[in-house]
């Protein structure tokens, strides 16, 4: 600590120390570009700046979440499509199978080709997206289906479990992400059980039952309408998740831009301040050293 300094010196220090303080913080300002660093800069505003800070973190934390969940939901819509395309052909095969013109011989043909197209259709149903069995429910590290002939509905018994997982939007508001292969492909309310539905055509065209292949080709008709209804749950899916996303993505915008409104510095104050700062520090610097040093005993000599 410096002592013994008259009064104006000590003004002067101070003064110096103030320009100094001044230079110091506009250049912090543009070198970092933000105005706001400590809660010092600007205490009024420090609540709303937190505040908007953990509103952007939980909303960038919701975007990535519903874009991880857009590939899984893209992904199941695009297996059921499959599925649909797949038996909408097995469907042609009943049919084929059907008319009076077939023997057990070429229904025995057609059954080899539909045991095919249900392969594929089992294929589709244990799909796999990011390490997820899209249809296995919440059970999803398991293969939900086993290709099994020895079956009733031709496949094992399902191996998943019920589908409750969900995704928070930006707003909290959860939306399903799937629906549970049983409740797609062999639930077992009438109607409602392709699997079952394939396998019985199937067997009807090898005992070339007539009245078995009309229940049968019945049977599957109703279960593709039933997974097309699926289908389009899924697209539904598929806007909500979008929706949130361009609502995520406004606002995450949003949130920035205030934050930016707040802390960010005005550079061209900004520059200006620290020219005005080292100006005036110059000037002081000069004028201390013009100040005239002598004392009385300096001109009573």
């Amino acid at each position: 600590m410096i002592k013994n300094l008259n009064i104006r010196d000590e003004q002067f220090l101070s003064n110096l120390q103030r320009i100094q303080g001044r230079i110091d913080k506009a250049n912090a300002q543009v070198s970092s570009g933000l105005r706001v660093t400590a809660a010092s800069d600007a205490p009024d505003e420090i609540g709303p700046l937190l505040q908007s800070r953990a509103e952007l973190a939980l909303t960038e934390q919701a975007k990535s979440n519903l874009n991880r969940v857009k590939g899984e939901v893209d992904s199941a819509e695009g297996a059921l499509r499959s599925v649909i395309q797949l038996a909408e052909r097995a469907r042609v095969l009943g049919t084929q199978g059907q008319t009076g013109t077939q023997t057990a011989v070429t229904r025995e043909t057609i059954a080899a080709e539909l045991q095919g197209i249900f392969r594929q259709i089992v294929g589709a149903a244990n799909s796999n997206y990011d390490g997820r069995f899209l249809f296995a429910g919440n059970n999803d590290q398991v293969e939900p289906y086993t290709f099994d002939l020895s079956q009733p509905d031709g496949v094992t018994p399902y191996a998943g479990s019920a589908a409750t997982r969900s995704v928070p939007d930006a707003n909290g508001v959860l939306i399903p992400i799937a629906r549970s292969g049983q409740e797609i492909f062999n639930s077992p309310t009438p109607g409602k059980n392709l699997f079952g539905a394939i396998n019985s055509l199937r067997l009807a065209l090898l005992a070339n039952d007539d009245a078995a292949l009309s229940v049968a080709n019945d049977n599957l008709g109703s279960a593709l309408n039933h997974v097309n209804v699926q289908l389009t749950r899924y697209g539904h899916t598929q806007n909500d998740i979008a929706t949130a996303m361009e609502i995520a993505t406004k606002r995450s915008l949003d949130l920035k831009s205030k934050i930016s409104t707040i802390e960010d510095t005005d550079l061209a104050d900004a520059i200006l301040e620290l020219q005005t700062g080292q100006t005036a520090r110059q000037a002081a610097l000069q004028t201390k050293g013009q100040e005239d040093r002598r004392t009385l005993f300096d001109f009573l000599r």
